[in-house]
C-alpha cells in the first residue's frame, strides 16, 4: 500500500509522497515554540497516491514548464511529446508516477525513477531530500542510462505552492533576478528578455498581487530569493545550474519555482537564443541541481 514518509529534526518536519511523484506535501518549521506550515494543503490529511492540484510541491523533469507544441528539439532530431496543456507539453513526465525509495534515515530520504515512454531516451533521476539544522536541501541528478548513446535535452525544477500568509500578513518577495522572458499568449517564451518593472520590484522586495504574474525570470548566478512573512524569513538559494525562477500568483498561493532553464529552452537554443539554461545530458555529463530552503 502507498504510504507517506515524514523526515524531521528539531527544527522542522517534511512529508514526502513517493507514490505521488515524490511530491512534498508538508514543510512544517518550528520557530520560538510555534509551528508554521509553509505549503498549501500541508496541514491536511495527505492521500499518499495523489497530490491535489495547487498544493504541496512537485517535481518538474525531464523538462521544466512548457514545450511549445510538444516539439522536443534534440541533436538526433525532433521528437513529439504528448500535449497535456494544449497547445503544449507541460511540467515533465514524473509528477504523477511512483518513485522508489532507495535510502531513508530519520532526517533524509533518497528516491529515484527511470524515465520511460513517452520520453524518447533512456534515463534516470535521483532525488535526495535532507534536513540540516534550519535547512531543507534538495538535489536532483538527471543522467542518461547505461547504453543510451544519444545526448538529450534535460531540465529539472521544483514547483512549490507556498502559502501567501501564515496568519499575520501576506508574503513579500525579494529575488536576485536579471531579466524577465517575454511570453506569448500561450505562456511560452518568445526568445527576448527585458528588465521589466517587476524585475526592478523583485530586486528591491515587493508584494505580488493575485493574478499579477505567471512568468519566467533569468536568475543571477547563485541567486537568493527571500520570502518574508511577518512570522519568519525564508531563503531559497540554489546551485549554479539553477539558472531560472518562475513566479506564479494564483488566488490561493505564491509559486516560486527554481528551475534549470527557461520555458522551451531547446527550441530557443535552436534559434540561437542565449542564456536559456539549455543543456544536453549524457551518462558522463549528468545534470545536477541543488536548491536549499532555509529560514532564520
Amino acid at each position: 500500500m502507498p504510504s507517506n514518509i515524514t523526515i524531521n529534526n528539531e527544527f522542522l518536519s517534511v512529508t514526502v509522497s513517493p507514490d505521488a511523484g515524490a511530491s512534498l506535501r508538508s514543510i512544517s518549521v518550528k520557530k520560538n515554540g510555534v509551528e508554521h506550515e509553509l505549503l498549501v494543503g500541508g496541514e491536511l490529511d495527505h492521500d499518499p497516491a495523489e497530490l491535489p492540484h495547487g498544493s504541496g510541491s512537485f517535481i518538474m523533469a525531464p523538462w521544466v514548464n512548457r514545450i511549445r507544441d510538444g516539439r522536443l528539439v534534440a541533436p538526433d532530431g525532433i521528437h513529439n511529446l504528448p500535449i497535456n496543456a494544449p497547445p503544449h507539453a507541460i511540467h515533465g513526465l514524473v509528477r504523477d508516477r511512483v518513485w522508489t525509495v532507495s535510502q531513508q534515515t530519520e532526517s533524509s530520504v533518497v528516491l529515484d525513477i527511470d524515465l520511460a515512454d513517452p520520453w524518447p531516451y533512456a534515463g534516470h533521476i535521483e532525488y535526495s531530500i535532507s534536513l540540516r539544522a534550519r535547512a531543507l536541501i534538495q538535489t536532483m541528478r538527471l543522467t542518461a542510462a547505461p547504453g543510451e548513446t544519444r545526448p538529450f535535452p534535460g531540465g529539472v525544477g521544483w514547483h512549490p505552492w507556498f502559502k501567501k500568509s501564515l496568519g499575520s500578513g501576506d508574503m513579500t518577495i525579494r529575488a536576485d533576478v536579471a531579466g524577465q522572458w517575454q511570453l506569448d499568449n500561450t505562456m511560452t517564451a518568445q526568445g527576448t528578455r527585458s528588465v521589466s518593472e517587476l524585475v526592478d520590484r523583485l530586486q528591491e522586495g515587493t508584494h505580488i498581487a493575485t493574478g499579477e504574474v505567471d512568468g519566467c525570470f533569468l536568475a543571477e548566478p547563485h541567486a537568493k530569493t527571500i520570502l518574508s512573512w511577518p512570522e519568519l524569513r525564508f531563503t531559497i538559494s540554489s546551485s549554479a545550474t539553477v539558472t531560472h525562477l518562475m513566479f506564479y500568483s494564483p488566488e490561493h498561493a505564491i509559486c516560486v519555482e527554481p528551475q534549470t532553464s527557461t520555458i522551451d529552452a531547446a527550441q530557443l537554443e535552436e534559434r540561437g537564443v542565449a542564456d536559456t539554461g539549455h543543456v544536453l545530458v549524457e551518462q558522463s555529463k549528468p545534470l545536477i541541481a541543488t536548491t536549499t530552503w532555509s529560514w532564520d
